[in-house]
């Protein structure tokens, strides 16, 4: 399973053109979080509350041994333990290949999974709801009570935040699909496990794709200057 998440990432990652960034001027930038993004969000994440209990009542009536292997592979796309030193190689391979395209690429798609991983920790404790495993109601919620909660899904915030800083950074639409497509997976797990209600994983996925977004947008402005006797950083407005 390990070796499946470490052949895609490093597929992604070393054969994936430069950034656009690089061949290009940065976009403009946009705030963590715009008005439309908010009313987008929080209709995602309402719309997947209406259906948490159907949606987790049909997975585990359904589960089988081959969804079981699918979710499997989901949750590796969603584990650090996997996903991090996948991205540390990208990073040496970048540096040893003098592509800066890359090793920046992986660069910032770690400090993305990190925030966002730290959001999503922060907000688990705040919310404090309970695991669909843990009694089957989708709205026992106890704040600051709860180590391990359910609210928002971490794996899902982490692999949607390395998806989309990825997507943001690289140029084609093949590699977005393909990362989407694995952040994907990694709700389905989520939910097959009965670990995580829909609308947990769907607020994994909002948190982790604004954080993936605004990092890597932000970083991409950064360009650091070295010279004879100089060393620094330069940001683009």
């Amino acid at each position: 399973m390990s070796k499946i998440v470490r052949h895609a990432f490093a597929a992604l990652l070393v054969l994936a053109p430069p950034a656009a960034a690089q061949s290009g001027p940065a976009p403009a930038h946009h705030p963590l979080v715009t008005r439309r993004d908010a009313l987008v969000s929080l209709a995602l994440i309402a719309g997947a509350a209406a259906l948490d209990r159907t949606v987790r009542d049909e997975a585990q009536a359904g589960r089988n041994p081959t969804r079981n292997d699918i979710a499997s592979v989901g949750n590796a796309f969603g584990n650090p333990v996997y996903v991090a030193p996948v991205l540390a190689a990208g990073w040496a391979a970048g540096k040893l290949a003098h592509s800066e395209a890359v090793s920046q690429a992986a660069y910032r798609a770690v400090l993305s999974g990190a925030l966002a991983g730290t959001i999503s920790a922060a907000i688990k404790i705040a919310v404090g709801r309970a695991r669909p495993f843990q009694g089957g109601d989708p709205s026992q919620f106890r704040a600051f009570s709860r180590l391990d909660a359910s609210f928002p899904s971490g794996h899902t915030t982490f692999a949607m935040a390395i998806a989309s800083s990825l997507a943001h950074s690289i140029k084609p639409h093949w590699p977005a699909v393909l990362l989407y497509g694995a952040t994907a997976v990694t709700g389905f797990a989520r939910i097959n496990d009965d670990k995580h209600w829909l609308s947990d994983v769907a607020a994994g996925a909002v948190i982790g794709y604004l954080v993936g977004r605004d990092v890597t947008d932000r970083l991409r402005r950064v360009r650091p200057i070295v010279g004879p006797g100089t060393a620094g950083l330069t940001v683009r407005f």
